[in-house]
């Protein structure tokens, strides 16, 4: 019994030992956290990219094309998520549907709004090299209600105005002619099809640069 009571103190010395060699096996360092820079946008803010829309667009959307054959060739053609707009990463995007007096024409809007670093240029280059690896090839194209349309890419009757790129896509029973403008931190993708061709896309395309610039120039 005396030499049991002796080594008890000794015992209690070490468990605070142990438990300090425990709390540090557990602490763990925790960085502080980095803020993750934002790109800016502007001079147009992604809040105002319906504003791009022209004033004919309903709130809905047409029956896009969805799915293009061959894939490579889908920039020329594909509404849905269109290549040419959202391949340079935009801020914001939005889209409309509208159609002639007669009927006869319909024709999808579709808009974005990029960060202040955007080369508009260099979107315009990329979708004229696009446009001509796929002239003449024939696309087999399937909307999002499931019709198909056969096409052949071809060059726009009219000559592309500054800021612009122009072609068609023509079919025996439905044929297209589409225009891409881009400026600033800003593009328009205008696609206008019917059972004879679609409208004169120069000028849409005039005025699509007219609605980005004025966005652009706008006192806040």
């Amino acid at each position: 019994m005396t030499r049991w009571r002796q080594r008890k103190p000794e015992r209690a010395r070490t468990v605070p030992a142990v438990l300090v060699l425990l709390t540090a096996a557990c602490t763990r360092v925790v960085d502080a956290p980095r803020a993750i820079p934002v790109p800016d946008v502007g001079p147009i803010t992604a809040a105002q990219v319906s504003n791009l829309l022209s004033p004919k667009v309903d709130s809905v959307e047409g029956n896009q094309f969805d799915t293009v054959e061959p894939d490579r060739c889908a920039p020329v053609a594909r509404e849905v998520a269109a290549p040419f707009l959202t391949g340079h990463h935009p801020a914001a995007t939005d889209g409309g549907h509208w159609q002639t007096e007669d009927g006869a024409v319909v024709v999808e809007e579709i808009v974005a709004v990029y960060p202040s670093d955007f080369a508009p240029e260099t979107a315009l280059a990329d979708a004229r090299s696009s446009i001509e690896s796929c002239r003449d090839a024939a696309l087999l194209v399937t909307t999002v209600q499931g019709r198909d349309y056969d096409f052949r890419v071809a060059p726009s009757a009219g000559s592309s105005p500054a800021g612009a790129v122009l072609w068609s896509l023509q079919g025996a029973e439905w044929s297209c002619d589409n225009a891409l403008v881009a400026a600033h931190n800003a593009a328009i993708e205008i696609t206008t099809c019917g059972a004879t061709g679609g409208l004169d896309t120069v000028p849409l395309a005039q005025d699509a640069l007219k609605r980005i610039e004025a966005l652009a120039n706008a006192k806040v």
